[in-house]
């Protein structure tokens, strides 16, 4: 069984009018406005692009990107995270878990990836295929776990078992371990640097006073909760 079809009741996140979803609050609040300021940078003042959200969990960020005027696709692996993405976006987002019809929907401008990567073991074969999704000008911008937030954190009861801080468990429901793999924004580059794409954006957003009023996190939130980094095609590189 997909891990994640079990935790589904901590990442479906129903979504209302106006409201923030307690479940997502640290991902909409602290991580969301970078990675929108960063698409806003990068893809300002273009219309009818096309966005692949990889990795949409309830698909709150597809909804978002819809508002910004994309043609969205979100994927995912979870078949209990895809119904409750259904649910959360309008009918022209298509949301499928199906790799396949996300990849022949065309290549993208822009591909978001929120808190996903440091999932995946073989991340190199799944950044290769990603990065292939891509227009020649696009933009791939994603959100991770920032390392010193693990460090900082480790061996509590979210985060157990990690060795030399490399790598882990999530722990959010008992029992349910999901492996973390802790990865620094220079191996990311270094990844990236392989398939002829470099850094373009680069963040590291705290936590703000307001929001800590207002949630209570269960872990420690001196450091960014969030390293977010975008990458685009080498220039020298770049298609005309």
């Amino acid at each position: 069984m997909n891990q994640w079809n079990q935790l589904v009741d901590i990442f479906c996140c129903k979504c209302h009018e106006d409201t923030i979803p307690e479940c997502a609050a640290d991902n909409i609040c602290i991580a969301w406005p970078s990675i929108i300021k960063c698409i806003n940078v990068f893809l300002e003042n273009q219309t009818r692009l096309k966005a692949l959200d990889f990795g949409c969990g309830g698909g709150l960020f597809c909804k978002k990107l819809h508002e910004m005027g994309f043609e969205v696709t979100g994927y995912d692996e979870s078949e209990e995270l895809i119904k409750a993405a259904h649910g959360n976006t309008p009918q022209e987002v298509v949301i499928t878990n199906s790799s396949t019809l996300a990849t022949t929907r065309g290549k993208y401008d822009l591909i978001t990836s929120i808190m996903v990567f440091q999932f995946i073991a073989d991340i190199d074969a799944t950044i290769k295929k990603i990065v292939s999704l891509l227009k020649p000008n696009g933009l791939l911008v994603y959100a991770v776990f920032n390392p010193t937030f693990i460090e900082e954190n480790s061996n509590n009861h979210v985060f157990t078992g990690f060795t030399n801080n490399r790598s882990g468990y999530m722990e959010l429901q008992k029992g349910i371990k999901i492996p973390v793999y802790n990865r620094s924004e220079s191996e990311y580059r270094h990844i990236f640097d392989k398939f002829d794409y470099e850094e373009a954006y680069l963040d590291l957003p705290e936590f703000t006073e307001e929001f800590l009023e207002k949630y209570q996190m269960p872990f420690s939130t001196t450091h960014s909760e969030y390293l977010i980094q975008a990458f685009r095609k080498k220039t020298s590189n770049l298609i005309s």
